[in-house]
């Protein structure tokens, strides 16, 4: 069959660049994908939306009705009494000394047992990356009575440094799970080229793959700091009194047997949560990265 010129001008040319256009399934496809966006945007603000006019609020306010979602008088007198009138600014250096000494610790240890499981090729390797997370799978309070025992016989009940070792049992496993895979990330080639021109294995893990493996080993640390900041189980078994006292375990000191001051409550949840979540959105893109470069080798 012969195609004239004709019929070759006649045929509608598609431009470089321009896109094929969409059809009706498309449109429909996109609209619900938008709109489920939305539906868990709302859902995950909403709660901290509740949270931050409720810190405003005066006690009469709050149990209203017909219920108002801001404040018509409002006042800080409920952040007041939870920077000025309660243990909550020393309990936030707790949470703050104890997610520290947490994510150096665990980063430290991490690297370490992370790049040999990326690295070394010994026998036993898999189901010792294996072993490392059937921990997370046991709930936390059949874990707590034997740390509970080992922390005491080390006499560091009611201090941060036992706090941390505590963290350190759930944490560790999986930051040296994902680290491993970031260093899967990172190709070999460039630590044995470091390595031709006279480095050390030590001195080119230093100055070649962590530099290339800073932001997932960044996000890590982030997720490290985030669970201990959050822990509250056994914070509060282990910690008595304010020298240790994390900020979650503070904010159950504005309820008692009878009553709850939920404008303080809500306040203290405000101060807990707002700057670590300002934190996160400034690091966020690291997060993201780090958690996309560990994924593209398992």
């Amino acid at each position: 069959m012969t195609v004239t010129a004709a019929e070759i001008t006649a045929r509608p040319r598609r431009l470089p660049g321009r896109k094929k256009a969409r059809g009706p399934q498309s449109f429909i496809g996109t609209t619900l994908s938008y709109a489920f966006l939305a539906v868990l945007t709302f859902t995950a603000i909403l709660p901290l939306a509740v949270m931050l006019a409720t810190s405003f609020k005066p006690a009469a306010e709050i149990f209203a009705i017909p219920p108002k979602f801001l404040a018509s008088n409002p006042t800080i007198a409920n952040y007041v009494t939870v920077l000025a009138g309660s243990e909550m600014p020393r309990a936030l250096l707790n949470s703050v000394s104890v997610g520290v000494l947490t994510t150096i610790v665990t980063l430290i240890l991490g690297c370490s047992t992370g790049y040999a499981l990326s690295r070394f090729r010994f026998r036993g390797a898999r189901p010792l990356a294996i072993t490392l997370l059937l921990g997370q799978l046991l709930p936390a309070t059949v874990l707590l009575l034997p740390i509970y025992k080992l922390i005491a016989g080390l006499g560091l009940l009611d201090t941060i440094p036992g706090l941390s070792i505590a963290m350190l049992v759930f944490v560790l496993p999986v930051v040296t799970w994902m680290l491993s895979s970031t260093f899967n990330s990172v190709p070999i080639e460039l630590e044995e080229a470091a390595m031709i021109d006279g480095s050390t294995r030590f001195m080119a893990v230093i100055r070649v793959v962590l530099p290339v493996a800073a932001p997932g080993i960044a996000s890590v640390g982030i997720f490290a700091f985030l669970q201990s900041w959050n822990e509250f189980l056994f914070a509060s078994v282990m910690t008595t009194s304010i020298a240790s006292k994390t900020a979650p375990i503070a904010l159950t000191d504005f309820a008692n047997e009878f009553t709850v001051d939920w404008g303080a409550t809500m306040a203290g949840a405000s101060v807990i949560s707002v700057p670590i979540t300002i934190v996160f959105l400034f690091v966020q893109r690291f997060f993201v990265r780090g958690m996309a470069a560990g994924a593209v080798k398992g």
